[in-house]
């Protein structure tokens, strides 16, 4: 079978109007940006939710992109721009991000102790993410916890690289003040 990549696959798409097509373009994207939502929203529920906005968002503009841009950052784009409008929307109701964080994952060689350390470790790292703004978060989402370069995050973002590299360090001062007891 022969891999195609994600323009020949929209091009297959808009020419013929294989359903297939956009199916695969769309598999090959899912885990990635429901990973980077979850990140986002810290909620099963609403990660999942979101990310099936985004897929129908991107469905309903695959006619319109002009493939300029890489897909892949447009999709990715496209998430942002809906995790931030969820976000928006719910910061008018807040909700407890540590009632739908993921159990944290230990080490199978831990001890009970080292096991509970580190779970209670990992909520509060993820609380701490939970609490940064949607801007400074989305950046240490795209850049550290993705691995997006900060040129690909501020394609993403729609910025500057230098407004990425701030928002990293911005973000990362802030973990390192609410992290300050665990880091020591």
């Amino acid at each position: 079978m022969v891999t195609r990549s994600d323009k020949q696959l929209i091009e297959l798409f808009r020419e013929s109007g294989q359903r297939d097509a956009i199916d695969e373009l769309m598999r090959r994207h899912l885990s990635r940006i429901r990973a980077t939502v979850f990140q986002m929203v810290h909620s099963d529920s609403d990660a999942d939710d979101l990310t099936q906005d985004v897929f129908l968002r991107a469905l309903r503009g695959v006619e319109t992109f002009d493939c300029r841009a890489e897909f892949s950052t447009w999709l990715y784009r496209v998430a942002m721009n809906t995790t931030y409008t969820f976000l928006k929307r719910r910061s008018r109701s807040p909700v407890d991000f540590r009632s739908e964080l993921q159990e944290p994952m230990t080490s199978p060689d831990a001890s009970p102790d080292q096991a509970v350390l580190q779970a209670e470790l990992s909520t509060e790292v993820e609380t701490a993410v939970a609490s940064l703004t949607p801007s400074l978060r989305g950046a240490i989402v795209l850049v550290c916890l993705q691995g997006f370069s900060s040129a690909e995050a501020a394609d993403i973002e729609d910025c500057s690289t230098a407004t990425i590299h701030w928002r990293v360090h911005e973000a990362r001062q802030k973990l390192k003040r609410l992290l300050k007891e665990h880091l020591s």
